[in-house]
């Protein structure tokens, strides 16, 4: 087996080792359990914001195009990418209590975007977490995770690293076990994306869509706010498979940085996440964690020791890579 295959014994434990921490958090803190629960000012949020952004939208579509431009790769990206966490939030049932009214919330977090991706980012997530790290192929549950066809592809090109961040995710085909079912509310998101662009063309023209479509491609491509996407599960230490970030940036980004938190406590809410770790510091403060996302971001794409493949879970040669390679900033 090549380098770059995906060995299915490879699989690190890395759901069991978050359910470990836990459990040891609430046995030494059991105050934590008083941090569950849903946080109705998130869809404060989105209401604020969705509308922040379709504004934006109408505003720069009758301006000269590298306006347009510069404001998605700045302004909107930021938007798209916050609204895209409050996605997250309404994922895990974190605004309300019941299923329903966070799918409307995340519905309405994804119209900005122009394209519709929020419920299927719902059931994909909930993979994700439930299988974080099964990077097998062709029956891996991870979703998060890339797929033995995209680390072969890609490999440590630093072009092929930027493209495949940028686009792969139009022309990489998920496993077979992380389809998504095609139900009422898939085809509801479906419907209020379309029926906005279409109001939006209407009212502003083409322009206006192009934003809200070039801000949601830069947020969660080749962008700082993108660099989450590499920062969550790079493998920064053998046996840690998730990574938490503390830096400014959680401030425009609903603290999603607390991420090692997040996994190990899926309940907590934004807002919280802060107190989580001010409650239980003790297990945070020996982790390897990311200082710097523009900083990953540049390692990872010019950097030919960086690859797909040191996502956790994918390959166990990449483990040895990590005393060679640069050391990420903790």
């Amino acid at each position: 087996m090549g380098p770059s295959a995906v060995p299915s014994h490879a699989t690190p434990d890395a759901v069991s080792w978050h359910l470990r921490r836990h459990r040891e958090i609430l046995r030494e803190h059991p105050g934590v359990k008083e941090l569950f629960g849903a946080d109705p000012a998130s869809a404060v949020w989105t209401v604020v914001l969705a509308a922040a952004q379709i504004a934006l939208a109408v505003h720069v579509a009758h301006t000269r195009p590298w306006v347009l431009v510069a404001m998605a790769i700045t302004v909107g990206a930021v938007v798209a990418h916050a609204l895209g966490v409050l996605i997250h939030e309404a994922s895990h049932n974190l605004v309300f209590r019941r299923g329903w009214p966070n799918k409307v919330v995340a519905i309405v977090a994804n119209v900005p975007h122009g394209a519709p991706a929020a419920i299927e980012f719902r059931h994909q997530h909930m993979l994700h977490h439930r299988y974080l790290g099964d990077a097998a192929d062709p029956d891996g549950r991870d979703t998060q995770a890339p797929t033995r066809r995209e680390v072969e592809v890609v490999g440590h090109s630093t072009l092929a690293k930027i493209l495949s961040f940028t686009f792969g995710r139009f022309f990489y085909k998920a496993r077979p076990a992380n389809a998504v079912p095609h139900d009422r509310w898939f085809w509801s998101n479906v419907a209020a994306c379309v029926a906005v662009d279409v109001a939006l063309v209407g009212l502003a023209g083409w322009r206006a869509l192009a934003y809200l479509l070039l801000s949601s491609l830069v947020a969660f491509g080749p962008h700082v706010m993108g660099a989450r996407r590499v920062a969550e599960h790079l493998t920064l230490r053998p046996g840690q498979p998730t990574n938490s970030y503390y830096g400014a940036l959680n401030l425009v980004s609903f603290d999603v940085g607390y991420h090692v938190e997040h996994h190990d406590f899926p309940a907590v809410p934004w807002r919280r996440l802060r107190r989580l770790h001010a409650m239980a510091p003790e297990p945070y403060r020996n982790l390897a964690s990311i200082r710097s996302w523009s900083w990953l971001m540049a390692a990872y794409f010019f950097d030919s020791r960086y690859g797909v493949a040191q996502y956790t879970g994918v390959s166990s040669e990449f483990l040895e890579l990590a005393e060679s390679r640069p050391r990420v900033p903790e």
